[in-house]
């Protein structure tokens, strides 16, 4: 009778056993991203991928490897075996989901995924994984011992092993970031927070075997974590795959310092911009508008071209705010500085929220869209401090600092007309004298004044169409 119950005891705890592994378990998707602090696209595909990631129902795990684009101080042996080896990569910025095909595609630029995110398009792999993936750790903070358990169970009868990979990523990272055209619009940055970054792999690059045993699989392994990364702002990745390397079967990944975020909570952000140009500048044309907010706006633009190394030939325009309640401006010496203080410039500054940058500054604007009326930044350098002196004659002399420590000078001469409000007040200037003829040409307006002609940005055209 004993043996018989013994007996029933066992097939009912194998019958529960087999009963609690699930058919599937919830996903989270893996994106690989591969960049660089050589880029000078990476962190405008930060950007899109930041807003792709957003949209996303699907919960995902985001892990940034350095490689492909030279070296820099993020970058691991491993990163390059992974991009150029196995997934032949050789542009960054780039992304993987999964090691899976998206849309026909295993490597995506990131700058597809402006269009991806405009679209709706979701991560296309099932919301269910065939193996969970749970993450246990103990961390001494004196001695930087970090020993990890990774587990999970398996739905999956006939798998009897994976590739389990191991790594430690940080978050928050301040170093230099090339940038030719980012949201930003910035020279390259000197400081640029760079987000879940690669530190280590713990097991081998691509994972260690693990073995399964009645649907389920178990890793244990210590690590000693380098003390210059901050332990707050880290996390560890754990993922599954086949024993072939590819897909990405389920993910996990765990915060190294129980209660806080592993720095997640950080993304790509640009800090301090990079030095600006040490020059002189001569400003030929002055236009000037009366903003709702008492300030006057000097929009200084420069007829001599400059080189963008990546962009082609710009225009140099200067941005200045004047704080006045007038609508001309008066001689005198307007310093700069961050106030809205009445006869001041006000200094250039960040939109953190948005992003952007505003306040008086000096920008390179592409030629072509300036000749078309347009405004197009590549470059830009906020006024952090300097003065602008207008003399009885018109003349506007212009010194200011930039928030690097270069120092620009500009010229420029102010006619003293009033300052328009408007493209309106362009347009019905003509029948005040301050403006000459205004004709359509090629789709745009142009105004003739003293023998010049200008675009309604100020820009100077020539003497002739």
């Amino acid at each position: 009778m004993k043996r018989i119950l013994i007996y029933l005891l066992l097939l009912a705890a194998i019958g529960m056993s087999a009963q609690q592994v699930p058919t599937s378990f919830p996903r989270k998707f893996l994106m690989e991203h591969f960049t660089s602090a050589n880029c000078n696209q990476c962190p405008l595909g930060m950007r899109y991928i930041v807003e792709y990631l957003d949209q996303q129902t699907t919960p995902y795990i985001w892990v940034s490897y350095h490689a492909v684009y030279g070296t820099d101080e993020y970058t691991l042996p491993e990163n390059n075996e992974l991009a150029m080896d196995f997934m032949g990569i050789y542009n960054v910025p780039s992304v993987v989901f999964n090691r899976t095909e998206q849309d026909g595609l295993m490597v995506i630029g990131a700058w597809d995924l402006d269009a991806w995110n405009a679209e709706g398009r979701q991560v296309e792999d099932d919301s269910l994984a065939e193996a969970s993936v749970k993450i246990d750790h103990r961390f001494d903070a004196t001695t930087r011992q970090l020993n990890i358990t990774a587990s999970g169970e398996v739905a999956n009868v006939e798998r009897n092993a994976y590739l389990l990979t191991i790594l430690i990523k940080e978050n928050r990272l301040v170093g230099e970031q090339a940038d030719a055209f980012s949201s930003w619009k910035s020279a390259d940055w000197q400081e640029y927070m760079h987000p879940r970054v690669v530190r280590d792999f713990i097991t081998n690059t691509f994972g260690d075997t693990v073995y399964i045993t009645n649907q389920t699989y178990s890793y244990s392994i210590s690590y000693t974590m380098d003390r210059d990364w901050v332990a707050e702002n880290c996390c560890i990745v754990a993922y599954l795959t086949p024993l072939d390397k590819a897909p990405i079967i389920n993910a996990e990944q765990a915060a190294i310092v129980v209660g806080t975020q592993g720095g997640e909570q950080y993304g790509p952000y640009g800090i301090t911009e990079g030095k600006g140009p040490n020059t002189s500048i001569t400003f030929d044309s002055v236009r000037m508008t009366k903003m709702a907010n008492n300030q006057m706006e000097i929009m200084l633009l420069s007829s001599k071209t400059i080189q963008s190394r990546y962009f082609g030939i710009c225009k140099q325009i200067g941005y200045v705010y004047v704080n006045t309640t007038d609508s001309t401006l008066v001689p005198g010496t307007y310093p700069i500085q961050y106030s809205n203080e009445e006869e001041t410039i006000t200094a250039g500054y960040r939109v953190d929220e948005e992003e952007t940058l505003g306040g008086s500054r000096l920008v390179y604007a592409l030629s072509t869209d300036l000749k078309n009326g347009k405004v197009t930044p590549i470059h830009q350098w906020r006024m952090s401090s300097g003065k602008m002196c207008l003399n009885e004659d018109g003349n506007i002399s212009l010194e200011f600092t930039t928030y690097n420590g270069t120092t620009v000078t500009a010229t420029a001469m102010y006619d003293f007309s009033p300052a328009l409000t408007g493209v309106e007040d362009v347009i019905n200037s003509e029948a005040q004298g301050l403006w000459g003829k205004k004709v359509l040409h090629q789709g745009q307006l142009l105004i003739m004044k003293g023998g010049e002609w200008y675009n309604l940005l100020g820009y100077r055209i020539g003497k002739t169409l």
